[in-house]
């Protein structure tokens, strides 16, 4: 009997190395490829991102569209509760967003000219057109235009001070100190 030499041995164990590495890392023994865009693999193509951005996207969207119906439900049954008309500034001054303003301020509330708010009772006042004024409350919307439907500029609180520049029904038009303009609610308005 012949005797197989040893470089033998080792070319063979050499290629049968090598052939069950690639047999098991292109996964045909039980081996897996990493999937695209994970941490195992971080390279992804472009359209592979694209897709994971959209998909993303259309599920926040969707999120968004079921807290604005649960917002308007809440408003619905607040409104219940404070007897203000669905959608309005609270008269607190809290600065929750809806639509339209409230024509009266409740009662004991301070307006007119010893509370510092607006010299008539209801509404904003042409007088306070120049005045510096701030809020009442901690926070309060300062909209786009007067609507509550309108977008939030900024959240004012008690330390901000601003310019009255209009009156229009419910709403003062106001410039702060950094030139930017927008709406506040009549009621919310304390005037120095």
């Amino acid at each position: 009997m012949k005797r197989i030499d040893w470089k033998v041995f080792l070319l063979l164990g050499i290629i049968i190395s090598v052939a069950v590495g690639f047999l098991y890392g292109t996964g045909i023994l039980g081996g897996s490829s990493p999937s695209a865009g994970s941490r195992e693999d971080p390279l992804a193509s472009a359209s592979y991102a694209d897709s994971a951005i959209n998909q993303k996207v259309q599920e926040m969207d969707t999120r968004i569209r079921t807290l604005e119906a649960r917002i308007q439900s809440l408003e619905s049954e607040l409104s219940v509760f404070t007897g203000e008309p669905i959608g309005q500034e609270p008269a607190d001054g809290s600065g929750a967003s809806g639509s339209g303003g409230a024509s009266t301020p409740p009662a004991g509330s301070g307006s007119g000219s010893g509370g510092g708010g607006s010299a008539e009772s209801g509404s904003a006042s042409q007088a306070n057109i120049g005045k510096t004024a701030s809020v009442k409350s901690d926070v309060v919307n300062l909209r786009e235009s007067a609507s509550t439907s309108s977008n939030i500029l900024k959240k004012l609180t008690p330390t901000d001070t601003f310019t009255i520049t209009k009156a229009d029904k419910d709403w003062y038009q106001v410039q702060l100190g950094d030139g930017t303009v927008g709406w506040v609610f009549w009621n919310l308005v304390v005037v120095r």
